[in-house]
């Protein structure tokens, strides 16, 4: 007999609304988990904790879904997709800052088609983007003295601006004071302003509002990349002016600074794996070193890249908002249904779906980085790049450039520059003081069941995740024999 769908858990009223919104702004994991032990607590009976949540964020009424299944119902269930918007529920907060022609502001019917010109434009990086990467990476290393005590974090942020600049405006200029640190600057005022509680435009002679200093960071960056793009600095071919506009726009994502965060979070989440887990009394990277076919050794690093992906999403969701009622399955055959009504907002959390057991077994949380190498690949895959017909546009780009960086760190890769290939390091991170925070193994999956309270303490969610507090490792690098 079937089950009458229900409202997701939870009756927020307008008083708590504000409550709420700063504690989801503040940890995500904690806001979600907090609220999944309440319905344990008042339903024992129901297994499944991974319930939708509804919750007031920005004022609107919001289901939060932590289920594998549930979040791929919405991805990829045709059925569902077709009542679902990206655009309406990203419209004050991306919009106004990444103006449209743009791929994540689009919906169907014509989303598709307009991707399918993307992809075909991304795929001309992809034969190029590996040995410029490994140049980049020896470089960026090459300037930190061996022996040197480094925030890995900061230090993953630096690089990925120089990888994405380089990739997308031909620009590697790391002086202080160059246009790098110009575009750097301006995009760091769109993202306070895109992100800021206090979403007025206000612009006085004595006070300007974080949103009116994004706004014109805006403008100015778009004058920027026009001007690169005008001017062939850019990879992509333009044709007609419409083309160019087109490039631009999507330019402005590409070289983001939530872009560029969320690559150094990736990096540095993999970095932490290669160097410091450990399995059978070895680091990764002494395993890797061992494998002598280039092809195992590729195959397990896209595994341990994966597993990294699946634990450790740098953007801990994405929203999108209902054009009419839909009901989602249950995450167990014995669970109810969910109602979510028209115009609700549906705000979907990798971080607790890449975890779920039902999806990922009794090791859901933990890191296994030969989970996809031993299944030959076809283990499902967490939704760093989300999935179906709105996945990521960089998804390959940027799973490139993150093998690059392992492969160059480990010495198995070739550059561009001639000079540079005698030239090859084997670069080594070893622990600073101290054992990671609690938070911090929760988010790389060392260590099973974190409680809310420490991983709140520990990791910063928003606008991607990454250690509160810096990490610090010991940069070693010697010539490769």
């Amino acid at each position: 007999m079937s089950q009458e769908p229900l409202l997701p858990y939870g009756s927020p009223s307008i008083l708590s609304g504000i409550a709420e919104n700063f504690a989801f702004h503040s940890s995500p994991e904690s806001f979600i988990t907090a609220r999944s032990l309440a319905f344990q607590k008042a339903h024992p009976h129901q297994a499944d904790s991974r319930i939708p949540i509804r919750a007031k964020v920005l004022n609107r009424d919001v289901a939060v879904i932590s289920s594998y299944d549930q979040v791929r119902q919405i991805l990829c269930d045709e059925e569902i997709t077709s009542f679902l918007s990206s655009s309406q529920a990203y419209d004050e907060l991306m919009a106004p800052f990444f103006p449209p022609p743009n791929l994540l502001l689009h919906d169907p019917p014509d989303h598709q088609e307009r991707k399918n010109v993307w992809v075909e434009r991304m795929a001309t990086l992809n034969e190029s983007i590996r040995p410029l990467v490994r140049d980049i990476v020896l470089d960026h290393f090459r300037n930190i003295p061996s022996g040197s005590n480094i925030d890995l974090y900061k230090s993953m942020k630096h690089l990925s601006w120089r990888i994405l600049l380089s990739i997308f405006i031909q620009n590697d200029d790391d002086e202080k004071g160059g246009e790098h640190t110009d575009i750097e600057a301006l995009h760091e005022d769109l993202l306070r302003g895109q992100f800021s509680l206090f979403p007025v435009s206000i612009n006085t002679r004595l006070w300007r509002s974080p949103r009116s200093k994004g706004l014109c960071a805006r403008q100015k960056l778009q004058s920027i990349l026009g001007d690169k793009v005008a001017h062939g600095r850019c990879p992509f071919a333009v044709g007609e002016p419409e083309e160019g506009k087109d490039i631009a726009n999507h330019l402005l994502l590409f070289t983001s600074s939530l872009a560029a965060k969320g690559l150094a979070s990736l990096l540095s989440a993999v970095l932490l794996n290669l160097y410091f887990f450990e399995e059978g009394g070895s680091s990764l990277s002494t395993k890797l070193k061992t494998l002598e076919d280039s092809k195992q050794r590729s195959n397990y690093i896209q595994s341990m890249v994966l597993e990294v992906e699946r634990l450790s999403p740098p953007v801990v969701g994405i929203m999108r908002r209902t054009t009419q009622d839909i009901i989602l399955r249950g995450n167990l055959e014995s669970a109810q249904p969910t109602l979510i009504p028209k115009s609700w907002d549906l705000w979907l959390y990798f971080v607790g779906a890449g975890r779920d057991p039902t999806a990922f077994g009794d090791t859901a949380d933990r890191f296994t980085p030969s989970r996809y190498y031993n299944s030959g690949f076809s283990r499902q895959e967490g939704f760093a790049f989300g999935a179906g017909a709105k996945s990521c546009l960089g998804k390959d780009v940027i799973r490139m450039i993150v093998s690059a960086v392992v492969e160059t760190c480990l010495g198995q890769i070739q550059g561009v520059n001639s000079e540079s290939s005698s030239e090859d390091m084997v670069i080594r991170l070893q622990a600073g003081v101290g054992d990671l925070p609690a938070g911090v193994q929760g988010w790389l999956g060392w260590k099973p069941k974190v409680n809310p309270e420490e991983w709140a303490r520990d990791i910063k969610q928003l606008p991607t995740q990454r250690p509160r507090k810096p990490i610090m490792v010991v940069v070693q690098h010697q010539l490769a024999s």
